[in-house]
């Protein structure tokens, strides 16, 4: 099977028409040194209890195994190896009110853009598989929402280790991850090398953390 068989990248669900600024620079990898990975002290910071049970989201930039950071370019999120100019995308993570699922870890909402842009994975007719979607909805409206189904919105974040893994609330099996250099992030229920589906949280301090610095 292909890599294209294999992987689905992240799409922004346009249909108001707007497209959503890059935030991440994915430089080429083939050009000047790269910037070591997270340090221990920064590791550290991803030890925290993954149970996310304040009403605030959380902020954080994500490392995968291979120490790539998550980008938001060209209305894609992608991995890329972290570079002097680089910007790795905030991502905000709060609790959903979904009841958590065994040992599958504590059911969270993930977002980027400043908490414009919520996480969503949700079957692809087309393809006949699960798909990773940025759908233009502000985190804080999604928490307080009682009629919008959130499952699609859920994924439940698991530590293994000093790192997570992000498996969808709505189709079981499927996990957030990555691939190689500049790939698109994906879901994947194939789960091995060239599939990396954990990742450390490392904390953002100089974020908008209040539900109200990120709704309308």
């Amino acid at each position: 099977m292909s890599f294209q068989e294999q992987s689905i990248g992240v799409q922004v669900d346009s249909a108001d028409g707007e497209g959503v600024r890059g935030q991440g620079s994915a430089e080429d990898p083939t050009h000047g040194a790269l910037e070591p990975g997270p340090s221990l002290t920064s590791l550290s910071l991803a030890n925290a209890d993954p149970k996310v049970k304040n009403q605030e989201p959380q902020t954080f930039t994500f490392y995968d195994r291979d120490q790539k950071v998550l980008v938001l370019d060209s209305e894609t999120l992608i991995a890329v190896h972290k570079k002097p100019f680089t910007r790795p995308e905030t991502f905000y993570v709060l609790a959903s009110p979904m009841s958590s699922a065994g040992d599958k870890g504590n059911p969270v909402f993930l977002a980027v853009s400043k908490g414009e842009l919520c996480l969503c994975c949700e079957m692809d007719k087309k393809k006949g598989r699960p798909a990773l979607q940025l759908k233009k909805k502000k985190l804080a409206w999604l928490s307080d929402s009682a009629t919008e189904d959130l499952k699609g919105f859920t994924f439940y974040r698991r530590k293994r280790g000093c790192r997570n893994t992000l498996e969808s609330a709505a189709h079981k099996g499927w996990f957030i991850s990555t691939g190689h250099e500049n790939e698109p992030v994906r879901m994947t229920d194939k789960l091995g090398r060239e599939e990396i589906t954990d990742f450390a949280f490392i904390a953002v301090s100089k974020a908008p953390t209040s539900p109200s610095e990120v709704s309308e």
